[in-house]
């Protein structure tokens, strides 16, 4: 006997193929799948904006977001005409992610009267800085030597930095040199201060908090 021709009209109900219905269903899940992508593809765009950080969190990240956006800050104003945008500095880890939102949704930080946290635990070495070619550390230090016209004197090469006295060593020739964070002065959404005058009194940059100030 011939086999049945299942794609017949008179083939026994159950037994037809259905290949219209089969490429609707085809369709339909290339659809959802695309979706899916497009969806993913969109976060993941708007996940890199720092739109993005203050979308839920209105607290205590708009402070932040809104500095980037409209502050004349030194800093703040450098990064944003450079296009450095927050997960530059601050890339997301889902760990770091979970952390995060637990603590927001449980209240569990505290920001000061300008809205800032109080208690930030993010410090940024030359490791950080210099990462992806941003800075260039031995250049920076080159344009700091004998700051304010005092011979010596380096904020950016000083005894701190490598434990010496001399800081008309080569800066190469000390890796120590790199061992404080240039989050000790430098500050991206506050105000920097001139750290170095916890114990002495150099020149200040113009805008900077003078520590020394409070010794007087």
């Amino acid at each position: 006997m011939p086999d049945k021709d299942t794609g017949s009209p008179f083939a026994p109900e159950g037994t037809r193929k259905r290949p219209q219905v089969k490429r609707k269903r085809w369709a339909i899940a290339g659809c959802i799948a695309a979706v899916l992508v497009a969806l993913g593809v969109g976060f993941n765009v708007w996940h890199a904006t720092p739109q993005f950080c203050n979308a839920i969190c209105h607290q205590p990240m708009d402070s932040y977001v809104e500095g980037y956006l409209e502050s004349e800050q030194p800093i703040m104003a450098a990064h944003r005409e450079a296009n450095v945008r927050c997960l530059d500095c601050h890339p997301a880890t889902l760990k770091e992610q979970v952390a995060e939102a637990t603590s927001w949704m449980r209240g569990d930080f505290k920001v000061d009267d300008r809205g800032n946290l109080v208690d930030q635990g993010i410090s940024f070495d030359y490791k950080k800085c210099t990462s992806g070619g941003c800075h260039d550390f031995e250049d920076i230090a080159s344009s700091t030597r004998d700051w304010g016209g005092q011979k010596g004197v380096n904020p950016h090469f000083s005894h701190q930095y490598y434990g010496g006295e001399d800081s008309g060593e080569v800066l190469a020739g000390s890796m120590g040199a790199y061992a404080m964070d240039c989050s000790y002065c430098h500050s991206s959404h506050g105000t920097s201060q001139m750290w170095c005058n916890g114990c002495h009194d150099f020149k200040t940059p113009d805008g900077w908090e003078n520590p020394a100030a409070s010794r007087r």
